[in-house]
């Protein structure tokens, strides 16, 4: 059986919200970590464009904001030009002391083809746990940056 469920990674990072909001919605920021989103705005509506390499193979995205709520959450959709579909990848913050907690939460698998292979969740699972756990949190925290 095909597994549909959510994708969620957390991570604390030793940084105030302030501090990882600007990481995961300023255009600048977000492409040190991440990958170069031009567009990207935090609001409602706005369709940003970025483009990940695996193995040689450029894969463009479509995303767009559907929720932000300052320094808390924000979510977008996620398409893969080629791709199964659309599914929608949301982060939301929680201060806990002087650091943030940081849930990233990737779902709408279920939205894919019953043909789909499973690798694309399975994928999905593993690159967001380096991007999260180690891409974000190293930024943030010691201003290292990814070109991936």
């Amino acid at each position: 059986m095909r597994n549909t469920e959510p994708i969620i990674k957390e991570v604390i990072i030793d940084a105030p919200v302030k501090k990882v909001w600007a990481a995961l919605t300023e255009k600048e920021q977000f492409g040190k970590w991440f990958l170069p989103a031009e567009e990207l705005k935090p609001e409602v509506g706005t369709t940003f464009h970025m483009t990940g390499y695996f193995e040689g193979k450029a894969y463009p995205h479509v995303c767009t904001v559907t929720e932000v709520i300052p320094e808390k959450k924000i979510a977008y959709t996620w398409e893969i030009e080629g791709d199964l579909g659309e599914t929608l990848v949301t982060y939301e913050l929680e201060q806990t002391g002087d650091k943030t907690k940081v849930t990233m939460t990737h779902s709408g698998f279920d939205k894919y083809p019953f043909d789909a292979p499973q690798e694309s969740r399975d994928g999905y699972a593993n690159g967001w746990e380096k991007i999260i756990n180690v891409y974000l949190k190293d930024y943030v925290e010691k201003g290292v940056e990814q070109h991936q």
